[in-house]
């Protein structure tokens, strides 16, 4: 083994960026480095060359297609890769993240537990609320994740099949949340009936236009409609109503802190989605984009038919609210706000709302 050189300072070798990833900043940053062309690009230089017939790749499906198709969406961009999530989340980050929002949770149940709180709760709220509404919701968010999963898979590139993946993720949290609370609340009350949520899901007339959208949404065969109508729709109205007015405002007042922490950490998920959704909304349309325009009409398009489906189901959802033992606001009243965000976003974004204000 030779000695090391004497009397010169150590050669390092310094780090090199990945120069076939364009970065959108002056230096490449983690988030690129380990996400950006993760995923092959049919378009750009993952092509097969040599023998093989230009048309033609090296991954395809069983069918001979191509693994990726660019009819998987009506939008279309020159280059799908130049997207980037804001978040700017890779798979440690994101795990990260999920883990210290779960360990809250658990730190929080585990005290309401010890120091009796979860034995105070009203009986009426954990019937009311927790068992006949947000374990119903849990199947609305079972059925948003089962839609996300596919869609990540046909998402054009990887920087949109992660930001889709983590998204479903966050939807199977929070319908896991709902059920972890009830198994840990049927030790301190004997409300807890877990089946109730079913059976309201099932056959209540309060869920069933909530009930046929997440059939619908599971329907959806074109990711960016599911990103966008799912964000910027779905998100700001229905899931704001559902969760945050009505579940989320009414907890403190009946005395359920551990369900107020659980939403809260839902809407930190869904402030990152709906800043990602926002993201791609303005990508599609750039000055640079020759197909900009007729992005812009599909996705006015998408906008209006996702709204009027997705305020029918928040209008029949009054019934939820006349049942929170200690009302912290009303049905009218929370459906004004979650009205008003979806339409500030929407025409923030250049766009008309069915629900009012101006773009």
């Amino acid at each position: 083994m030779n000695a090391p050189a004497t009397g010169t300072a150590a050669k390092v070798k310094t780090a090199r960026d990945f120069t076939y990833i364009k970065p959108k900043r002056r230096r490449l940053t983690e988030y690129e480095a380990l996400t950006v062309h993760m995923q092959p690009d049919m378009l750009a230089f993952d092509h097969a060359g040599g023998r093989i017939k230009e048309p033609e790749w090296y991954l395809l499906r069983d069918d001979g297609t191509p693994l990726w198709d660019p009819a998987s969406t009506k939008l279309d961009v020159p280059d799908w890769f130049e997207w980037r999530d804001p978040s700017q989340h890779w798979q440690r980050t994101y795990v990260r993240h999920q883990e210290q929002q779960e360990g809250a949770i658990e730190r929080m149940t585990e005290d309401a537990a010890l120091d009796g709180s979860l034995a105070e709760i009203d009986g009426r709220w954990i019937r009311s609320v927790l068992c006949d509404h947000y374990r119903a919701w849990s199947f609305f968010e079972y059925a948003v994740f089962r839609s996300l999963a596919p869609a990540q898979r046909e998402a054009l590139s990887d920087t949109l099949g992660n930001t889709l993946c983590f998204q479903s993720f966050d939807h199977l949290r929070h319908a896991q949340d709902v059920i972890c609370y009830l198994v840990e609340l049927e030790h301190h009350s004997d409300a807890v009936d877990d089946a109730a949520g079913k059976r309201n899901w099932m056959d209540n007339p309060t869920y069933q236009p909530s009930r046929r959208l997440a059939e619908e949404i599971m329907g959806c065969r074109d990711w960016g409609e599911l990103m966008l109508g799912l964000n910027l729709v779905v998100a700001p109205l229905l899931q704001q109503l559902a969760v945050s007015e009505l579940v989320r405002r009414a907890a403190l007042p009946n005395r359920d802190a551990v369900a107020a922490h659980i939403v809260l950490t839902a809407e930190r998920d869904r402030r990152r989605n709906i800043a990602a959704a926002q993201a791609l909304a303005e990508f599609v349309v750039a000055d640079d984009n020759p197909r900009a325009d007729a992005n812009r009409a599909c996705i006015q398009a998408w906008l209006d038919d996702w709204t009027a489906r997705a305020d029918a189901a928040a209008v029949a959802l009054a019934p939820a609210f006349d049942a929170v033992p200690v009302a912290a606001t009303t049905h009218a009243e929370a459906l004004a706000r979650a009205r008003a965000a979806t339409a500030a976003l929407i025409t923030g974004l250049g766009y008309t709302s069915p629900l009012g204000g101006e773009a």
